[in-house]
């Protein structure tokens, strides 16, 4: 009877050390496999960035043996550059390198005013399908808010077709008269009247919603200048304005 005894409990045991043990074994293999199939679907989708064609593309598949490498083929095949994955991922990498280069964008809104229509054309086009994760400051070096003042009339007015009364309202408070003044001039005097009643009526306005609305007429205007239906004023005067 003793022995019986032990017997179960040895063999309770056993069921309960071999249960432990697949349970870690199991997990541990979950984890390893999505570590590695984490890190493969990583690299392809910096290999769809950089272009499996490309030269960069070719070295960095190059340097992997060759299951990774066809691993890592077949999932790039699933990205295109401009994926929202893809750019997420390239931008993750970066981030947190800790490049900074808030000095390279000033310099291209310093200069680019003062480029010829063509060059800057060509090179916000370049610079646009080479380097896609940077579009927001891109835009910003473009046109920001203030730049409203160098369109013409005729750009104003098809402006105030695509955007709501209440956006613009919002996105002019605590601009300058003259801002607002570019506006106001090109819309009904009935219009304009009941516009700067709102922006009285509504007081002091959040930051955060004030930039919203802003950066909607922002999205506004160069969706209408990549139309082709107005053109920003910086390459506009650009040539008046060459030393």
């Amino acid at each position: 009877m003793e022995n019986n005894k032990i017997n179960a409990k040895e063999f309770a045991e056993s069921k309960v050390l071999s249960a432990m043990d697949e349970i870690t074994r199991a997990s541990k293999k979950v984890l390893m496999d999505y570590v590695i199939s984490m890190y493969l679907v990583s690299f392809a989708k910096v290999i769809a960035y950089l272009g499996a064609e490309s030269d960069d593309g070719k070295d960095l598949l190059s340097s992997m043996d060759e299951n990774t490498r066809n691993t890592v083929s077949t999932f790039s095949k699933d990205f295109s550059k401009s994926d929202k994955a893809v750019i997420s991922e390239v931008e993750h990498i970066l981030s947190t390198s800790g490049m900074d280069f808030s000095n390279d964008y000033k310099t291209i809104k310093q200069y680019l005013l003062h480029t010829s229509h063509d060059f800057a054309e060509r090179a916000v086009k370049d610079f646009r399908k080479e380097t896609p994760i940077f579009q927001k400051q891109l835009d910003y070096c473009i046109f920001n808010f203030d730049d409203i003042l160098l369109l013409d009339d005729r750009a104003i007015q098809k402006i105030l077709r695509e955007v709501d009364v209440i956006v613009l309202g919002k996105a002019l408070k605590g601009t300058s008269q003259e801002i607002q003044n570019k506006f106001f001039r090109n819309m009904s005097s009935r219009t304009a009247k009941m516009i700067k009643e709102d922006m009285e009526w509504m007081g002091p306005a959040f930051l955060s919603d004030v930039k919203a609305c802003r950066n909607e007429i922002i999205k506004i205007i160069l969706r209408l200048e990549e139309k082709g239906e107005i053109f920003i004023g910086k390459f506009l005067i650009s040539d008046i304005l060459v030393d």
